[in-house]
C-alpha cells in the first residue's frame, strides 16, 4: 500500500467529508481515509489496483472535483 493525497473541491460540510470518507473506503482498496474540509485535502492509504481515475470518476460522480 501508498499513502496517497488528493485535493477535492467542492466539499462544504461535515456530511461532505463522511460522504468522500465513505466512498474511498466503499472500494475495498482505500483506507485510513483522512479528510481536512478547511483544506481540501485527502490522505489515505491505497492499494495499487486502486487507480486515480478511479477515484475520480467515484468522487465526481458525487459532484466533487478531484486534483492530484
Amino acid at each position: 500500500m501508498e499513502t496517497f493525497e488528493i485535493t477535492v473541491e467542492g466539499m462544504t460540510c461535515e456530511h461532505c467529508v463522511r460522504r468522500v470518507e465513505r466512498a474511498l473506503l466503499s472500494t475495498g482498496k482505500a483506507h485510513n481515509v483522512k479528510v481536512d474540509l478547511s483544506t481540501g485535502k485527502v490522505i489515505f492509504e491505497k492499494e495499487e489496483s486502486l487507480t486515480l481515475e478511479e477515484i475520480r470518476s467515484l468522487l465526481e460522480g458525487y459532484g466533487y472535483q478531484v486534483k492530484a
